[in-house]
C-alpha cells in the first residue's frame, strides 16, 4: 500500500514551519550542512531565475506532546537550510551569479523589484511525503531510491560540488551550442544527458587560458577556478563562440561526416582555429587570422584529414601524416600528443 505522497509547497510553508518549530531539519539519519557560501548563492540564483531544484523528502509525525505535526526532512536540509537563512538575511546572492539582485539581502531585493520577493516565497518545491513511516523504512526507501542511481561520471562529480564562475561558464557555452553538437554527431544526445558536452568546453576553455593541458588535468583546474577566477567570462565566451562560427563557416555542410566530428580531433581543430585567430600558449606555430577571403582555400586544405584517415591511403601517407594518424589513435588526450595533433593542423592552413 502506498505510503507516501507528491506534493509542492511554497518556500512561504517553509517558512512558517520552521517558525513554529514543526520543521526538523537534522534527524539522526540526515548529514551535516557542508556547502560554502559559492553553493549557496547557485542555489539561490536558481530559484530567482525561476528554474526548478532537485525534490526534497519529508518525513510527516504527529508529536502526541503538542498535537503538532512535525516534518522531518530525510533528504534536501542543506538547501531548506541554505533558503531558510536566505529569507532571514543570512546571506547575499554573489554578483557573480546574479547581476541584478548579487549583493543585496532578501530584505532588500525590493529596491529593485517589488514583485520579486512575493515571487521568491510562492517559489514551489516538489516535495514526497513520507507519512508516519519508521527508521527501517526510511533507510529501505534510500537503500531502493539509491538501487536504480546510475553512477557519476567524472564530469558529473565536478558539476556537482562547483558552482563558480568557470563551471557556469563551460555549463552555458555547452547548453547554447547544443545544436552544434547534435548536428554535426560530435556528441550523441544520451552523451549529451550525462555531460560529455560541458566536459569538452571546459576542456577547450582551459586550453583557451591555459594553454594545451591533458583532459586529465580538468578536475585540477575545476578546483583552482572555483577559488579565484579573474578572466574576463564575457570576452571568453564571445571568442569561443566566434570560433564555433568560423567552423561553421568553413566547413558549409557541416563535421558529420568529416574526420572533425570525432571528439579529439575536434578538439584539436577548435584550439588550432583558436590560434590563428587569438593565440594558445603552447603552440609553437605561427598565428594567420583567418579572413572571410580564406574559408574556401582551408575548407579545401583541411581536407586532408580525411584523407589521411582512409585505410586505403595508408601506405602513402608521408612521416608527418603519419605521425597525425598515430595520435589520433592512441594517447589522444595526452597534452603532448594535443599540441602535435594542433601544429599539424595549423601546418595544413598555413601552407
Amino acid at each position: 500500500m502506498k505510503n507516501f505522497d507528491s506534493r509542492t509547497y511554497s518556500i512561504n510553508d517553509f517558512l512558517e514551519w520552521s517558525d513554529n518549530e514543526q520543521l526538523e531539519l537534522a534527524p539522526k539519519f540526515q548529514r551535516r550542512s557542508v556547502w560554502n557560501d559559492t553553493a549557496r548563492s547557485y542555489l539561490m540564483d536558481t530559484i530567482i531565475s525561476g528554474k526548478p531544484i532537485p525534490k526534497v523528502f519529508i518525513r510527516q509525525k504527529i508529536n502526541p506532546q503538542t498535537r503538532k505535526s512535525v516534518r522531518e526532512v530525510v533528504d534536501g536540509q542543506q538547501r531548506l537550510r541554505t533558503i531558510l537563512s536566505f529569507m532571514k538575511d543570512g546571506f547575499v546572492i554573489s554578483k557573480k551569479h546574479n547581476k541584478e539582485y548579487g549583493g543585496r539581502y532578501f530584505s532588500q531585493l525590493n529596491e529593485v523589484d517589488v514583485e520579486i520577493q512575493t515571487l521568491i516565497l510562492n517559489y514551489e518545491i516538489s516535495v514526497d511525503l513520507l507519512v508516519n513511516m519508521s527508521d527501517p523504512e526510511v533507510l529501505d526507501v534510500f537503500s531502493r531510491l539509491n538501487s536504480y542511481s546510475v553512477t557519476l561520471n567524472e564530469q558529473e562529480k565536478l558539476n556537482s560540488i562547483h558552482f563558480g564562475q568557470f563551471k557556469r561558464l563551460a555549463d552555458n557555452l555547452a547548453h547554447q551550442n547544443n545544436l552544434f553538437w547534435e548536428d554535426n554527431k560530435i556528441i550523441s544526445e544520451q552523451n549529451i544527458l550525462r555531460m560529455f558536452d560541458v566536459q569538452l568546453v571546459a576542456d577547450i576553455l582551459i586550453g583557451i587560458i591555459e594553454g594545451i593541458r591533458a583532459k586529465k588535468q580538468i578536475k585540477k583546474f575545476y578546483e583552482q577556478f572555483e577559488k579565484e577566477f579573474e578572466y574576463d567570462i564575457d570576452e571568453l565566451a564571445a571568442r569561443f563562440v566566434s570560433i564555433i562560427d568560423l567552423i561553421n563557416n568553413i566547413f558549409e555542410d557541416g563535421l558529420k561526416k568529416r574526420e572533425y566530428r570525432r571528439p579529439h580531433v575536434f578538439y584539436s581543430l577548435f584550439m588550432t582555429l583558436f590560434h590563428m585567430q587569438y593565440g594558445v600558449k603552447n603552440i609553437a606555430c605561427e598565428r594567420k587570422v583567418i579572413e572571410k577571403t580564406d574559408y574556401a582555400r582551408i575548407s579545401q586544405k583541411l581536407e586532408k584529414i580525411d584523407y589521411i584517415f582512409e585505410e586505403e591511403n595508408k601506405d602513402q601517407l608521408s612521416k608527418e601524416e603519419s605521425q597525425f594518424l598515430n595520435d589520433c589513435r592512441r594517447a589522444t588526450t595526452d597534452a603532448a600528443v594535443r599540441i602535435r595533433r594542433s601544429e599539424f593542423i595549423a601546418k595544413l592552413i598555413l601552407e
